[in-house]
């Protein structure tokens, strides 16, 4: 599989073939269907999550933390307000859509 891939890549991208593999990482990404992050409370008392962040957890860390903070001792977020990103969104049929076109291009 891996020559297929590193042939694949070498078609489309010449360059690559000069470059040499380092390394590889295989696994889920954590997205969730509207490929927006989950900051919430849920109906298991004292369960809250932060997930569903793929590569955007490191940039939105400190208002998340912070409002996470809020949201679990007073139960009311003040930093930013994360109420778009709960949990039941999904349930409730409210997926958060992207402000511009190709906001959901990994579909």
């Amino acid at each position: 599989f891996l020559d297929k891939l590193i042939d694949a890549m070498v078609q489309r991208i010449p360059k690559i073939e000069e470059s040499g593999l380092h390394s590889i990482h295989v696994g889920r990404d954590g997205i969730t269907p509207d490929q927006r992050a989950i900051y919430s409370g849920t109906e298991l008392g004292g369960f809250y999550l932060a997930c569903g962040l793929s590569g955007t957890g490191f940039k939105t860390s400190p208002a998340a933390g912070a409002s996470m903070v809020e949201l679990i001792l007073d139960g009311n977020p003040k930093t930013v307000d994360i109420n778009p990103f709960r949990f039941s969104r999904f349930a409730e049929g409210n997926l958060l859509e992207g402000e511009y076109g190709y906001g959901h291009i990994w579909k």
